[in-house]
C-alpha cells in the first residue's frame, strides 16, 4: 500500500513531499499504527543529474498483524488537526493499492470502509485507476502487501 499527503487547493504551507515526511514521523509515533506498519520512503526520480537527496512522494507501507485501518484513519485526522487552522481543510491522504486508489478528507467511518474495501482489492466505485511512479529509498520492496 502507497500512501501519501496532497494539499489541494490555493493553500501554500508546505510542500507535499514535507508534510508526506511529517506525517511518516507522526506514524512511527503513533502506538496504534507504528508497531504494525514497516514504513519506506519512496522518492520522485530524478534523471536531470543534479545533486539531490529528492523528495519523498509516496510512503509504502508493508502491513503486519494488528494494524487497523480505523487508526491509520484517526492517525491522519490528528496529523491534520496538528496543522494550521488554514492549512487543515486543504490536506488529504492519497491511498494506493495495486491499480486502485482512494483520497481520505474527513477521517470518517465511511472512508476508513473504502481503505479496508481498497486493501481486500474490492475497490469502490469511482476510485482512480493507476498508481504513481517511483522508486524506493530504503528497503527495496514496494510497498504494496
Amino acid at each position: 500500500m502507497r500512501i501519501r499527503i496532497e494539499v489541494v487547493g490555493s493553500v501554500q504551507y508546505q510542500d507535499a513531499s514535507q508534510l508526506t515526511e511529517a506525517f511518516a514521523r507522526w506514524l512511527v509515533q503513533d502506538r496504534t499504527v507504528g508497531p504494525h506498519v514497516k514504513i519506506s520512503r519512496i522518492r520522485s526520480e530524478v534523471d536531470d543529474g543534479a545533486m539531490s537527496a529528492g523528495l519523498v512522494e509516496w510512503l509504502g507501507l508493508v502491513l503486519n498483524s494488528g494494524f487497523s485501518v480505523a487508526s491509520l484513519v484517526y492517525s491522519h485526522k490528528s496529523f491534520r488537526a496538528s496543522l494550521p487552522p488554514r492549512v487543515q481543510s486543504a490536506v488529504r491522504l492519497v491511498i494506493e493499492h495495486g491499480d486502485s486508489r482512494t483520497v481520505i478528507e474527513a477521517g470518517s467511518a465511511e472512508e476508513a470502509v473504502q481503505i479496508t474495501r481498497l486493501l481486500a482489492g474490492t475497490g469502490l466505485p469511482g476510485q482512480t485507476q493507476g498508481p504513481a511512479g517511483g522508486t524506493l529509498s530504503s528497503s527495496g520492496a514496494d510497498g504494496d502487501s
